[in-house]
C-alpha cells in the first residue's frame, strides 16, 4: 500500500538532503578538483548501494535488455553530461545564472513526459510548477551582478537542464513500466554514470586520480574526508535513492520541481546558522511554499 503523496514526500526530501549535503561539501575546503570530487562522490555512492542492497537482500530486477539500457543511459544523460555541464555553466557564470536558467528543467520535463510518457498534469499542477519556481527565481536572482552574457556559460546550463529533464523521463518510463526497486534504479544510474567519468576523466585529464597533492587536497580542511564521505552519504546515496523512489510514485515534472527547491532549504540553513536572509528571499520562500502546496491538495 503506497501512503498518500508518497513521492511528493520523497522529492522534498532529496531536495533537503542535497541543501545539507551542498553545505558539507563547502566545509571540506573546496581545493580538489571538481571533476576528482564527481569521480570518487560516484564511487563511494555505488560502493555504498551496492552494499545496502546486499544487506537488504534485494533481489536483482527482472527487466528487459532495453529496460537495461534505459536506466543505464539516463545515469550518462542526467548525471554524467548533465552534473558535467552544471559545473562547467558555473564556473563560467556563477550559482545565480545557473540556478536561473535550469529553471527550465521542470517544464522541460512536462513537456518531455507529455510527449513520451502521455503524462498529462492538469491546471493544479501547472500553477504549482510556476509558483515554485517564480519563488526560487525570486531568490537566486537577487543582487545579480549586470554583465555581459557568457554564451559558452549560458549554453552549458541549458544543457544541464535539459539534459536534467531528459534523465528525469528515462528513468521514470522504466520506473512505471517494471518492478524495478528505487534502491536499484539508484545503483544502474549512479554506476553508468561513474564508469563513464572514470573512463573519460583520465583520458581528458591524465594523472588527475593518481596525484597525491589531489587526494591530499581534501584533508586539508579540518575533517576534510569524514565529512566529504558524510556528504556523499547524503547528497548522493541517500539523495538519488529518494529521486528514483519520487519517479517511481509521481509524474516527472513534479518530482523535478520539487526537487529543485533546494536552494530554498539552503537558506534556510544558512539563516539557521546565523547568516542574515532578505526579505525578498523571505517573500520568495513563501511563494515556493504555496506552489508546493498545490501538489498535495
Amino acid at each position: 500500500m503506497t501512503l498518500p503523496f508518497a513521492g511528493e514526500t520523497a522529492a522534498l526530501a532529496a531536495a533537503f538532503i542535497w541543501s545539507v549535503a551542498t553545505f558539507l561539501y563547502t566545509r571540506t575546503g573546496n581545493r580538489a578538483p571538481a571533476v576528482f570530487l564527481n569521480l570518487v562522490k560516484g564511487a563511494i555512492a555505488v560502493a555504498m548501494l551496492a552494499a545496502t542492497i546486499l544487506a537488504l537482500g534485494d533481489a536483482v530486477p527482472d527487466l528487459t535488455a532495453s529496460q537495461w539500457m534505459w536506466l543505464a543511459g539516463s545515469g550518462i544523460v542526467g548525471i554524467s553530461v548533465g552534473d558535467s555541464a552544471y559545473f562547467a555553466s558555473i564556473k563560467r557564470v556563477g550559482p545565480s545564472q545557473t540556478l536561473l536558467i535550469e529553471s527550465l528543467a521542470p517544464p522541460l520535463t512536462g513537456v518531455l513526459g507529455l510527449c513520451f510518457l502521455d503524462e498529462r498534469l492538469g491546471f493544479t499542477a501547472w500553477a504549482g510548477i510556476f509558483l515554485t519556481m517564480s519563488g526560487i527565481l525570486w531568490v537566486v536572482t537577487e543582487h545579480q551582478p549586470r554583465q555581459r552574457p557568457n554564451l559558452p556559460g549560458i549554453g552549458f546550463a541549458a544543457l544541464a537542464a535539459l539534459c536534467q529533464a531528459t534523465g528525469m523521463v528515462m528513468s521514470r518510463q522504466v520506473m512505471v513500466s517494471s518492478s524495478v526497486t528505487p534502491l536499484w534504479a539508484a545503483l544502474v544510474r549512479l554506476g553508468a554514470a561513474s564508469l563513464v567519468l572514470w573512463a573519460v576523466i583520465p583520458l581528458i585529464r591524465p594523472g588527475l586520480v593518481t596525484r597525491r597533492e589531489t587526494w591530499g587536497a581534501v584533508g586539508t580542511a579540518r575533517h576534510g574526508w569524514a565529512l566529504f564521505t558524510l556528504a556523499v552519504f547524503l547528497g548522493t546515496f541517500l539523495g538519488i535513492w529518494l529521486q528514483q523512489a519520487s519517479l517511481k510514485l509521481t509524474s516527472a515534472a513534479v518530482a523535478q520541481t520539487l526537487i529543485s527547491v533546494s536552494p530554498l532549504f539552503a537558506l534556510g540553513l544558512a539563516r539557521l546558522g546565523g547568516l542574515p536572509v532578505s526579505r525578498r528571499s523571505v517573500a520568495g520562500a513563501l511563494v515556493t511554499l504555496c506552489g508546493v502546496a498545490l501538489f498535495f491538495r
